[in-house]
């Protein structure tokens, strides 16, 4: 294992929602070991996932870590349960 190897660890994500129509249940993503906010994580996701870019660069995606919706500072770590859900309407 190389020493980048050891700086990046995968993150599975679930998807919901629309975003799993496009890019399936669940994606991995490469992330730092030492992890990254949520606002990194989309743009590595939608860097990897490019089919996805649209939908998370429009602010309105949210994420859940560990159970918990944050806050787009909140911190990703390699291990973390992460799900992504676009905004919910109803009537």
């Amino acid at each position: 294992m190389t020493t980048a190897d050891k700086a990046r660890a995968v993150l599975e994500l679930e998807l919901c929602g629309k975003l799993a129509d496009v890019g399936g249940a669940f994606v991995k993503t490469v992330i730092p070991a030492e992890g990254c906010s949520v606002t990194e994580l989309f743009a590595m996701v939608a860097r990897q996932h490019p089919a996805l870019a649209p939908s998370l660069g429009g602010g309105r995606i949210r994420a859940c870590v560990n159970e918990a919706v944050v806050a787009p500072n909140a911190r990703v770590m390699p291990g973390d349960e992460v799900a992504l859900f676009p905004p919910v309407s109803g009537g």
